[in-house]
């Protein structure tokens, strides 16, 4: 079955409005100390990570065109890094890619979204 970009844009808000949750209340501290002090956390946020960029991956040009705001090309190389480097991933690097960039990406998608339902 061949996903189309509606497929893509709900797999990016699934994951991404996961991602947010996870860190929402997780304390920078608490985030430094992952993937020690809680792996299945750690696990859960890789996998978004990883997620998101495998869907931004298919995402077309003129859709990346009209969200210039959204670094689309990052997230797409932070899922192959998450999926092939993950053992030297610097939380420090991550957490600001997550509390300043997934606001960003989540409105793009909620935007495009509106833009492409035939119900409104």
């Amino acid at each position: 079955m061949v996903r189309g970009l509606a497929d893509r844009l709900a797999d990016i808000h699934a994951a991404a409005t996961d991602l947010r949750d996870f860190v929402a209340d997780m304390e920078t501290q608490a985030f430094h100390a992952l993937p020690h002090a809680d792996r299945m956390a750690y696990r859960a946020i890789k996998n978004a990570l990883t997620e998101i960029g495998e869907a931004t991956k298919a995402i077309p040009e003129e859709v990346r065109q009209r969200h210039k705001e959204v670094d689309w090309k990052g997230f797409a190389r932070l899922r192959d890094l998450m999926a092939h480097h993950y053992f030297g991933i610097d939380t420090k690097r991550l957490l600001p890619v997550i509390r300043d960039e997934i606001p960003a990406l989540l409105a793009a998608v909620a935007r495009e979204r509106a833009g492409n339902d035939p119900n409104g």
